[in-house]
């Protein structure tokens, strides 16, 4: 009995000695770390933009609606009864990541003020009116109309995005 104390205590020593070294603090290095998250595709999902006044729908891989925080997704330039306005989105990985998004994008609003059945801000992002609003792993964005017409577009949008 004593020997197998003895032989398992050894064995534990050993599998303890097997851990990362003083100099390695255990932190994965920073390349390691990005290379365990792949980045999100962007995926071509132009199609589900309304084509009732449509410009043009392409996929940007970066600055998505001109702002430098956002990732990459579809843009959509609308000129409908003479406005002139964009459409975007982006999809996340999950509605968390959707949820962090949005409100990086509302803290870049000026006189935001949320809109509750969107469950969403609407404010100035530059000069632009603009209404943000998440939609399960989507992020929305409609920039460049007032509110009550930002709204409509927003449904719109939100019934293809299902």
């Amino acid at each position: 009995m004593r020997t197998e104390t003895v032989i398992l205590l050894g064995v534990a020593l050993m599998l303890g000695s097997c851990g990362p070294s003083t100099e390695d603090s255990g932190a994965p290095s920073e390349q390691a770390a990005q290379q365990q998250q792949p980045a999100e595709e962007i995926r071509d999902e132009t199609y589900r933009f309304n084509k009732d006044g449509l410009v043009e729908a392409k996929v940007v891989q970066d600055n998505l609606c001109g702002q430098d925080f956002m990732p990459g997704g579809n843009f959509a330039e609308y000129d409908k009864g003479g406005k002139k306005y964009q459409v975007c989105f982006t999809l996340r990985r999950n509605a968390d990541a959707a949820m962090f998004l949005s409100m990086d994008y509302r803290d870049a609003l000026s006189d935001q003020k949320f809109v509750p059945h969107f469950g969403g801000f609407y404010g100035i992002a530059g000069e632009t009116p603009t209404l943000i609003f998440q939609k399960n792993r989507y992020l929305v964005v409609i920039a460049g109309l007032e509110l009550e017409e930002a709204d409509q577009a927003g449904r719109v949008i939100a019934g293809y995005l299902n």
